[in-house]
């Protein structure tokens, strides 16, 4: 059966997943002579048939890699440009060789599918590190956070080259190679010189961060001209500076389950204290907030007595609860919480509107006497400090962030996936 009528018979055969593979296998029976004729069909038939087509071409391998970047390459715009690139991003590690190759292509494009086809092979190439390590520097942003994609799904596997590379050169890579080594994780296996230049490093990187809205769903606040103190009060350890990409994605894998030598197991978690935003610095340490593993009101007490004030914020979109709850000097000072006996705590503040204040108050209702009408975090947390979900431009910043962990003698690499930088 020729090529043409074995295409039809795949878009005839929709959903049905052994007629598919039947007949995908007999289109990649020819082997590179059938490439460029189901490249060419590719942005011609149905959606499911294109993922039957890009299944044949992988099979056929390099050949059918080959003839993917010709067509790709025949013009900036292509009309098929969206299907070439799932095809592109398909092949197995047969075609690393090819990937590796297309990395110095002058077209952006088709550099960007080889590094995100590498990302998919993982640490089967991790033959190829260091050829992808110079992009994690390169002046396209989209193909700089592609190869940080690439480094990350790579892994731990690359580890021995990028050491290597510190150790021995060649001397244009050994930067590269120290941002892809905190990528990859094993910082706590670097040596003191490379633990300082990877301190430099996310110095001078945390100097450019980019300030957009910071996740609004539980945190504390504390004042940023008195934070320091902060870390003994909350028993943190190992703290390293940080950018906010990297607080943010630390706080994607937050606990790790160690054993100490006697056999004992611990938990520990990682906390983020970002750079000081417009006079306050916050603090995310989502899952020991989450299940109050701290007497939070202890906990701000203390921290309020060392910071000046200290502020704890809580929404729950599932259960729509709302907390917000401030400190100060040592005391609790006022509290909200929406299902709390009481609901309201402390004198209200000077920002607050009276619920007695609201058209639709009434008296009967049996209210707490303190009680306003201000119950939002949101607009708590701006009247008393920082609105995460406002954060930006406008932000004035000082400072870099910090990442520390709540037990000692645990380390970073304890901790599960790795962080952005």
């Amino acid at each position: 059966m020729d090529q043409s009528a074995l295409i039809a018979e795949l878009e005839e055969a929709g959903r049905d997943a052994e007629a598919t593979s039947d007949i995908v296998r007999r289109l990649a029976e020819p082997g590179a002579d059938a490439a460029p004729g189901l490249v060419a069909a590719l942005g011609k038939v149905s959606r499911f048939a294109l993922w039957g087509l890009r299944d044949a071409l992988r099979l056929i391998g390099p050949a059918g890699y080959d003839a993917a970047v010709a067509a790709r390459a025949r013009a900036e715009k292509v009309p098929d440009w969206w299907e070439l690139g799932h095809v592109l991003r398909s092949f197995d590690e047969r075609c690393i060789p090819q990937y590796t190759a297309t990395l110095s292509h002058p077209m952006k494009d088709l550099r960007h599918q080889a590094l995100w086809g590498l990302e998919n092979l993982g640490e089967a190439a991790a033959g190829t590190i260091t050829d992808v390590i110079p992009f994690l520097n390169d002046r396209d942003q989209r193909l700089q956070y592609q190869a940080e994609k690439t480094v990350r799904a790579i892994g731990a596997h690359a580890g021995p080259t990028l050491r290597a590379i510190r150790r021995d050169g060649p001397g244009h890579l050994r930067r590269h190679a120290l941002t892809a080594l905190a990528l990859t994780g094993g910082r706590d296996q670097f040596d003191l010189r490379d633990r300082q230049a990877l301190e430099r490093l996310v110095r001078m990187k945390a100097g450019h961060d980019r300030l957009d809205s910071l996740p609004n769903h539980r945190w504390l606040a504390v004042s940023g001209a008195q934070y320091e103190r902060l870390f003994d009060v909350m028993g943190l350890h190992d703290r390293i500076p940080c950018t906010i990409a990297m607080g943010l994605s630390a706080m994607e894998n937050d606990v790790a389950v160690v054993t100490d030598p006697d056999g004992a197991k611990r938990t520990a978690y990682r906390v983020f204290v970002t750079p000081e935003l417009d006079g306050w610095r916050l603090i995310y340490a989502d899952t020991p907030l989450g299940n109050m593993s701290w007497d939070v009101d202890d906990l701000l007490d203390r921290l309020s007595a060392v910071c000046g004030q200290a502020q704890f914020f809580c929404q729950d979109e599932h259960s729509d609860s709302m907390i917000w709850s401030v400190a100060i000097d040592g005391v609790s000072h006022r509290q909200y919480w929406r299902y709390g006996d009481p609901e309201w705590r402390g004198e209200p503040m000077e920002w607050e509107q009276p619920l007695t204040d609201d058209p639709d108050y009434d008296p009967e209702d049996g209210h707490d006497p303190d009680a306003s009408m201000e119950t939002e975090v949101d607009f708590a947390a701006h009247s008393l400090s920082v609105d995460p979900f406002m954060v930006g431009d406008r932000t004035t910043m000082r400072g870099h962030a910090w990442l520390a962990i709540t037990s000692p003698d645990v380390g970073h690499d304890a901790f599960a996936g790795v962080t952005r930088i």
